[in-house]
This record gives structure tokens, C-alpha cells and sequence, in this order.
């Protein structure tokens, strides 16, 4: 059931111990194209889910070493987009933030019913701003430049900015939403990776049209506002 690096983009991260009886299902559901990773731990899966930015993370705390609180609250602050589905025993759980919880005992039957809504209604993967559209699970960037394959914080900081098209985003904000640290002593890999965004995308890297730097503040992604054609502008009262 191990997920192989550089495959599909993962869309289901599972962290906690496999349930046996679950096994086959897993195996099925990725079978049928479905990404699954797994991550035995905590740590672990905090990890994984920053690398790999799933759609759905299921959380299973029965026969774990861990309560899941602390866990879905830091997925919810990291992956905003992503769905939690909580697997836990009768009377535990009730504090733990998440989309769907499933109480043991329950069958493959539902698990997979669950697993497929909670796909099926996760936020959208694609953002568009302007001539810019990203897609969040391939981390593919379409623009004048053409199609292009974002690294995992590229992805993350363009992502950020496609979401305040016109509005500054502060360089403080970029470092604790992306880089997850409220160190400013250094903020140059902010800029390094903004170098390498406007080389992506940027029909002209040197004179950026899109990624413009506000000295002294941060960064933002200028998108030219349409225009309304004059036979759609609203009539004046007479």
C-alpha cells in the first residue's frame, strides 16, 4: 500500500495505524486511481501533508499513540482547503475539529462511501486569476508562458496571491502561511522563490507584469481589471 514518490499527486494522506480489515479496501481505491499515502505518526504526517497538499487526510486515532486534536487543528490551519475524516472509538473524539467522523465499529462499505463524498465535495483544486490558472493537486501553472510544473512552495506562495489578486500580501504573512516561521532575520528565500515564480510565468522575468514587489511591504499579483463593454454597462436613470 506504499504511495511511490513522483507518482500521481496524492489525494488521500492516511495517518494512523491501517486497520486490517481495511486493507483491501485501500488497495482497491487505489487501484482505481485513487493516490493514497500513509503516514504511521504524528510528526510524520504533518510533514507529508505539507509536501503533498491532500485533498482529504483521514485521521485515525483508534489503537493510535495520539488524540487527533492537536493534529486536525494544525491540518485545518495548513491545508484549509483539505477535508478531515476522523476515525474513532464510541465517546472519543467529540473535541477534535474535522468534516466526517467515523465511530469503530463500522464497515468497508462506509468507509469508502465516506471517502468518496468527502472527495467528491473538497474545495476546488483550481484557482484562476486573470490569464493565470493553477491547478492545487498537480501543482501545473497555465499562463502566457505556457503550462508549467510548480515545486511545492511555489505552488503555496502563487496560490496565496492568486487568492488576494490586487491586494499586498506582507512578507511577514508570506513567512508564517508558507514557510510556517515568524523569523524575519532573513527573508531572502521569499525573493529567491519569487525569482523563480516570475521565471515561470512571467512573459518578461526582468519587467514582471504580474509579480510586483511593494518595497518595504511584500509582494502582489497584479491582475488588469476586465473592462465592462458598453453594451453591458448598467443604464443610467432617467
Amino acid at each position: 500500500m506504499a504511495y511511490t514518490p513522483g507518482a500521481t499527486p496524492v489525494q488521500v494522506l492516511y495517518i494512523g495505524r491501517v486497520e486490517p480489515n481495511h486493507e483491501k479496501l485501500w488497495d482497491q481505491l487505489q487501484r482505481e486511481g485513487i493516490a493514497i499515502a500513509f503516514a504511521r505518526t504524528q510528526t510524520q504526517g504533518l510533514h507529508m501533508a505539507k509536501e503533498l497538499q491532500p485533498q482529504l487526510i483521514v485521521v485515525n486515532t483508534a489503537n493510535s499513540a495520539f488524540s487527533g486534536e492537536r493534529l486536525c487543528r494544525a491540518l485545518g490551519r495548513r491545508l484549509p482547503g483539505a477535508q478531515r475524516l476522523l476515525i474513532t472509538e464510541h465517546g472519543a473524539g467529540l473535541n477534535v475539529p474535522c468534516e466526517l467522523r467515523l465511530v469503530r465499529p463500522f464497515t468497508g462499505r462506509k468507509l469508502r462511501e465516506s471517502v468518496l463524498r468527502l472527495l467528491e465535495i473538497a474545495s476546488p483544486t483550481i484557482l484562476k486569476a486573470g490569464p493565470l490558472e493553477l491547478d492545487l493537486v498537480t501543482r501545473i501553472v497555465s499562463g502566457p508562458k505556457g503550462r508549467v510544473r510548480l515545486t511545492p512552495k511555489e505552488s503555496l506562495l502563487l496560490s496565496l496571491l492568486m487568492q488576494h489578486p490586487n491586494q499586498v500580501v506582507s512578507r511577514k504573512e508570506l513567512m508564517e502561511r508558507v514557510w510556517e516561521t515568524t523569523y524575519m532575520k532573513d527573508t531572502r528565500t521569499i525573493d529567491v522563490h519569487m525569482r523563480w515564480l516570475r521565471e515561470k510565468i512571467e512573459p518578461d522575468p526582468a519587467r514582471p507584469q504580474f509579480l510586483q514587489t511593494r518595497r518595504g511591504v511584500g509582494y502582489v499579483l497584479v491582475i488588469a481589471e476586465l473592462e465592462v463593454p458598453a453594451d453591458e454597462e448598467t443604464p443610467e436613470a432617467d
